[in-house]
């Protein structure tokens, strides 16, 4: 008899919805149990192990301030595979299990809105050495360790050189009588682990979005993670519903819907949770802030505001003051029918609650995926909360060309409100606020050779459009590039190697074979690899294709952002694909810095309507010497090395970066926008010395810890 019985079409898995606090207080227990569904493992995948360790990622249970190492947990186990283990603060096979389920859940979240799969941070202390065809880099980080018991402290964090997620556990003080528990674990805290996860996301996207380049840099990193835990607990459906109950369906006062660590902020002697989204909101709303005067104060306390936590609760509270905008505007029709039928002091009617919560669930999924869509629409280095609003506008733009609920609108009131400015826009009109798009005229010796003759010399009837001038040049570029992986019917020495595939294996890159399928120990990779060679190889493709002879460089510096060379290319140390580390001279013609490709993605996005968007997002990068003294500063510049001393050539007072995002729309060729922080820009260059002269975190950072290690010292204690 057969028993091959149909997989169940989730893996279950119980949580904590926000954290153990919340379990100990009635009004709050029966909202606290919750269940994250995650799909099974693909066939491409590898199957789930005990740990859990997956594809993504792997959880390692060590415990050295109690020199434990504690048992990994079996979520294929039969008692185990419908649901998990039952919420326990004092089974670590529980904490394995909620770190495993939210990291994974975050993960998804991002997927969804990217359309690509995420990858982590390289190790930036490895080069790839000279490899076979085929093989993986040395420096691709296969999977984000996580470690549930790594510090006995009130403290959580991503590392960045570890690339791994570390938790702590503590004993909360005597102060914080009301904490109900004799540990605290921020493993168990939902709102810790998605937004130390979204951390190390972000730092795998963004390689330089942790470099305390300008006061908004970390800030952001802060803002963010929050902002991605507060919109997920809209996604728990029960809980929302729940609440939203007991709120008559508001969501402008705080509680656990808008607030952040409940249990880990009175753990270290707040009377309430960590953070909230929006404390000044309901005061808002009655106050009718928005008016000028109330916008410039709100820049003025941005401005005086410099603590990377501190300034980031700014971004939070704009971006959910949008979603309960957004949420309001969507749900105000229900509220207006409902009213007739409400009485005084009874609760909402339980359809109500339902269609309310069913709201707010959309309306957070969609505001959560402008937010990560908008991270493919920023420069490489140095964004500002600016630029970020910026991103929102142009990347939902691009997608959902029409608006008729004005969410973006919502975004842009939202950001005056709380005093986040967009310097150099006319006006923040939505349509105002996006990005350029180039202007081919500006580039007329491009235009000139992509149609054969010297400029100005081409017959009107046998021109190109200036568009599809510019594209030509791009054209060179894409076909350098692998959009995907390919099939290879080789057999790796099981077999004979067909003529057809010998020609497939010169022409394709990346390709799967025969080996990716095998399972076992001898066998069976990661997939992910193949996906990180794709864009490994992507990365060689445009450096290359950057490094190229070019008797227009001074247009191609003006429309890329980048320093070129002045006649025919070096190329980079081969052994560095990853970051093509460059070796930079000043700006000056003799000493250009090399350009190095962080990243070359496919997004492959659709849109509400059905429409799809291919997109190739490149990010370059140089770095240029910088030097707090004026007069090292120009000796640098002009590549005077003995001005400066080869100590001090060598080991700068910090490097200066910039760069471009580029996006090139995958169905016709074109180049949508160039994102550039060019790295002659002086005045730039002044503003990074000036913030990092100051940047009072940064330099207790580095004499008190480790300097690759900035989420650990601003974590502690936070």
């Amino acid at each position: 008899m057969s028993t091959n019985y149909p997989k169940p079409a989730v893996r279950r898995l119980k949580v904590y919805a926000f954290d153990p606090q919340a379990s100990v207080t009635l009004a709050t227990a029966m909202a606290n149990d919750y269940v994250i569904e995650l799909p099974w493992e693909q066939r491409w995948e590898a199957p789930l192990e005990k740990g859990p360790v997956n594809d993504y990622v792997e959880v390692i249970d060590i415990d050295p301030a109690a020199g434990l190492f504690y048992a990994p947990v079996d979520l294929d186990d039969a008692w185990l595979r419908d649901g998990g283990l039952e919420p326990s603060e004092g089974r670590p096979q529980f904490h394995q299990q909620m770190v495993f389920a939210v990291v994974m859940r975050t993960i998804r979240a991002f997927e969804r809105a990217l359309g690509r799969v995420v990858l982590w941070a390289r190790d930036e202390r490895l080069s790839s050495a000279e490899l076979p065809p085929g093989a993986i880099e040395r420096n691709f980080t296969r999977r984000l360790r996580i470690y549930p018991h790594a510090l006995r402290e009130a403290n959580a964090y991503y590392s960045p050189d570890k690339r791994a997620l570390l938790f702590g556990y503590f004993k909360p003080p005597e102060s914080a009588a009301d904490v109900q528990a004799s540990w605290v674990f921020t493993c168990l805290s939902q709102d810790v682990i998605a937004h130390e996860t979204t951390h190390a996301i972000l730092h795998g996207m963004r390689q330089r979005s942790i470099d305390p380049s300008h006061v908004d840099a970390r800030a952001f990193h802060e803002g963010f993670a929050d902002i991605v835990a507060l919109l997920q607990h809209f996604s728990m459906a029960p809980v929302v519903r729940q609440l939203l109950a007991a709120s008559h369906g508001s969501l402008r006062e705080p509680g656990l819907l808008t607030g952040l660590g409940e249990q880990f902020g009175r753990a270290i002697g707040r009377s309430k949770s960590l953070r909230y989204a929006l404390e000044a909101l309901g005061d808002r709303a009655r106050t009718h802030q928005g008016s000028a005067e109330s916008i410039a104060a709100a820049i003025a306390k941005l401005r005086e505001t410099t603590e990377p936590h501190a300034r980031g609760g700014f971004l939070v509270a704009a971006v959910f003051d949008a979603f309960v905008t957004i949420y309001e505007r969507r749900s105000e029709d229900l509220l207006r029918l409902a009213r007739p039928g409400l009485v005084p002091g009874n609760g909402l009617s339980p359809d109500l609650v339902e269609r309310l919560t069913q709201e707010a669930a959309k309306a957070a999924d969609q505001v959560l995926r402008m937010c990560v869509r908008a991270l493919d629409y920023l420069p490489p280095i140095g964004m500002t909360f600016g630029e970020y609003l910026r991103a929102i506008i142009t990347a939902d733009t691009d997608l959902v060309r029409d608006d008729p609920l004005h969410y973006r609108v919502a975004f842009v009131e939202a950001f005056k409100r709380w005093g986040i400015t967009v310097p150099g826009c006319i006006s923040m009109a939505p349509d105002s606020l996006l990005w350029d798009s180039p202007r081919p005229e500006e580039y007329p010796a491009l235009i000139a050779r992509a149609n054969g003759t010297p400029e100005g010399e081409t017959p009107p009837q046998a021109r190109m459009d200036p568009d599809d001038a510019l594209a030509w040049w791009f054209a060179d570029m894409l076909k350098r590039l692998q959009f995907d992986v390919a099939f290879d019917q080789a057999d790796d020495g099981l077999g004979e190697r067909s003529a057809e595939s010998e020609e497939q294996a010169s022409s394709c890159k990346v390709t799967y074979t025969r080996r990716d399928y095998r399972s076992g120990p001898a066998g069976g990779r990661n997939l992910r690899d193949l996906a990180m060679r794709v864009v490994t190889h992507n990365q060689r493709a445009i450096h290359q294709w950057l490094e190229q002879c070019t008797t227009d460089r001074h247009d191609w510096e003006r429309l890329l952002g980048v320093k070129l060379t002045p006649a025919c290319a070096r190329v980079a140390d081969v052994n560095a694909p990853a970051a093509l580390r460059s070796i930079s001279g000043g700006t000056d013609p003799d000493a250009v810095p090399n350009v190095e490709v962080h990243s070359a993605r496919i997004s492959r996005r659709t849109g509400p309507d059905g429409s799809e968007m291919h997109m190739l997002i490149a990010q370059i990068v140089q770095r240029r010497r910088a030097y707090f003294d004026p007069e090292e500063q120009k000796a640098a510049d002009s590549g005077d090395k003995g001005a400066i001393g080869a100590l001090r050539w060598k080991s700068p007072d910090f490097w200066f970066r910039g760069g471009a995002t580029l996006h090139i729309d995958l169905r016709d060729g074109r180049l949508l926008r160039v994102l550039r922080k060019r790295i002659d820009d002086d005045a730039r260059l002044a503003r990074e010395r000036a913030f990092r002269s100051g940047d009072m975190i940064a330099a207790t950072a580095a004499v008190t810890g480790n300097p690759r290690e900035p989420f650990a010292f601003i974590h502690r204690g936070s």
